[in-house]
């Protein structure tokens, strides 16, 4: 019998935020599939769980490069669905761990969409964003009443960010440090700059809470650093 992929979120960094549900599943699969970049010594999202899934698990690593190409992306997805499917074939149960939730900005999908077509059983287990966990630990609001919310991933080039930041009331920035000077520039510009709050490394080492942008050295700025903006204030 083949086995099942679940797609497990781990949440932003502090194993305490992994939910019940994803325990169970990675206390009970077989193999744990584990992404990381070529330039990590460990994948970030198995350190969160190294407490929680056992230590008598395979262990797959999938390497997926910090790359924009997108054929150098696709065929490094192409190589982690042909490692998780073997193990699917062999009858053991993976849970693929990322980092969040498995459908915000995660690799995890394209896994996902490539063996559900071909039929193998998959689930996904929904996780914290980093996001969210961001304005708890501020202690403010994403949206309320009837708010706006826009989330974009900044370490892409996005067009239309003028347009986003008129539009919504709320804007989340998600890996801001690639792009923080332009960003930086264009929310003083828009008279936003003291309506944003920088959070980076959530739960992690090394977590920095921000309100001041021009105080950030963006030198040391982690790759998981997030931005919230709100129209209205985030103090």
């Amino acid at each position: 019998m083949r086995g099942k992929l679940y797609g497990v979120g781990v949440g932003p960094g502090d194993p305490e935020l992994i939910t019940l549900k994803a325990k169970r599943v990675l206390e009970e699969v077989g193999c744990l599939a584990v992404p990381k970049t070529s330039s990590e010594k460990e994948s970030l999202a198995l350190s969160i769980v190294r407490g929680i899934s056992g230590t008598e698990k395979e262990l797959v690593e999938l390497l997926f490069p910090m790359s924009f190409d997108e054929k150098l992306l696709e065929k490094s997805w192409g190589r982690a669905v042909e490692e998780v499917m073997g193990r699917l074939e062999a009858g053991k149960d993976v849970a693929f761990i990322t980092l969040g939730d498995p459908t915000v900005y995660s690799t995890y999908m394209y896994i996902h969409r490539a063996l559900k077509r071909q039929g193998y059983d998959t689930e996904i287990v929904p996780g914290i964003t980093s996001f969210c966990a961001s304005s708890a630990k501020v202690g403010i609001s994403l949206a309320e009443n009837r708010e706006t919310l826009a989330v974009v991933p900044s370490a892409y080039d996005c067009e239309n960010l003028d347009e986003i930041l008129d539009r919504f009331d709320n804007v989340v920035l998600m890996k801001i440090s690639r792009k923080f000077a332009e960003l930086k520039k264009k929310l003083i510009d828009k008279g936003l700059g003291g309506k944003a709050v920088l959070v980076s490394r959530c739960g992690l080492d090394g977590e920095m809470i921000e309100f001041d942008l021009e105080a950030v050295d963006e030198k040391v700025l982690s790759y998981f650093s997030t931005m919230i903006i709100k129209k209205n204030g985030v103090e």
